[in-house]
């Protein structure tokens, strides 16, 4: 498949090696259980021996949040050891309804909208890399994924993305984008639903393509949040990926019925490859339960729980 193009700031982050990235920032991001290859490498062949996806044989079961606030969702009102035997018991009440292996993964929102503009103007704030060294070894000692998520506020995907490059080349490391949060230029997160273009989707597909090429990297997934038409207006320009896994998330809290209805009405104005499912464990009436959330049309490839 062709590589994309790539803007030349966001492909210099992407191919310097992590440790010069990680010292740049006077963070050392954790090493994965085995390095893919030597990031150092420049002509690296091409691997042939890599699944084509994860989420044809994968369920990926996600709890998401921010350790910093309890109302943003479940990681952040439980602690690290009951973090993970609590996800660990949601997927098993998903491994008991299908025949997909369970991949639980935290969903950490590593770029996160503000009602207020800081330092820079763009209402967003950066997770410490602290932070996020912090959250990636948690979830590997549990053996989970752990997924970006961003609200850009009135930055961009590619300016939040040069931030989190170190970790995108993390073969364990997805992401995830966020519309209802991506503010355009005058927009304040919070006084009103945001709106994101195809173009900065398709800037974040181009962007793993290549490092997953780079790095000759396993799949990785990116996931886009939606709940009304607005939020991915024309979302029929999304790229398609033989690379990666996309996947659309209906997001938006309620009863079953309306969950329902949300469901289809995001994938019935134009589905991705891939669909996923979130639920809210305070906010949702009548939580659904894994057997009634995998009955959906179609199956959800991802289900996220805040």
């Amino acid at each position: 498949m062709p590589m994309r193009r790539v803007p030349l700031s966001i492909g210099l982050l992407l191919v310097l090696p992590l440790g010069v990235l990680a010292a740049a920032a006077t963070v050392t991001a954790p090493a994965p259980p085995a390095a893919p290859r030597s990031f150092a490498k420049q002509e690296a062949p091409r691997r042939t021996d890599q699944p084509g996806s994860v989420l044809e044989t994968n369920l990926l079961v996600t709890w998401y949040g921010n350790p910093w606030s309890g109302r943003m969702g479940i990681l952040g009102r439980l602690d690290a050891s009951a973090l993970a035997e609590g996800l660990k018991k949601q997927a098993a009440g998903y491994a008991a309804v299908t025949n997909k292996q369970i991949m639980p993964a935290y969903e950490l929102v590593a770029i996160i909208a503000q009602p207020q503009p800081g330092r820079d103007g763009r209402y967003r704030r950066r997770e410490s890399r602290q932070v996020i060294d912090r959250m990636l070894q948690a979830a590997r000692a549990a053996g989970f994924k752990l997924i970006l998520d961003v609200q850009t506020g009135r930055s961009t995907v590619l300016d939040e993305l040069s931030y989190l490059a170190p970790y995108l080349q993390q073969p364990d490391v997805y992401l995830a984008l966020d519309p209802e949060f991506s503010m355009g230029s005058d927009g304040v997160p919070g006084r009103r639903i945001g709106t994101m273009r195809a173009d900065e989707v398709n800037d974040a597909i181009a962007v793993l393509e290549c490092v997953q090429d780079r790095y000759q990297l396993p799949p990785k997934v990116l996931i886009v949040h939606q709940f009304t038409t607005g939020m991915l207006p024309d979302k029929e320009k999304i790229w398609s990926s033989a690379a990666l896994d996309i996947v659309l998330s209906a997001d938006g809290f309620g009863s079953p019925a309306l969950k329902r209805h949300t469901y289809s009405m995001v994938l019935r104005q134009h589905s991705l490859a891939f669909s996923g499912f979130k639920l809210f464990y305070i906010q949702d009436t009548d939580l659904l339960q894994p057997s009634q959330v995998l009955a959906l049309t179609p199956p959800p490839a991802v289900v996220i729980y805040q």
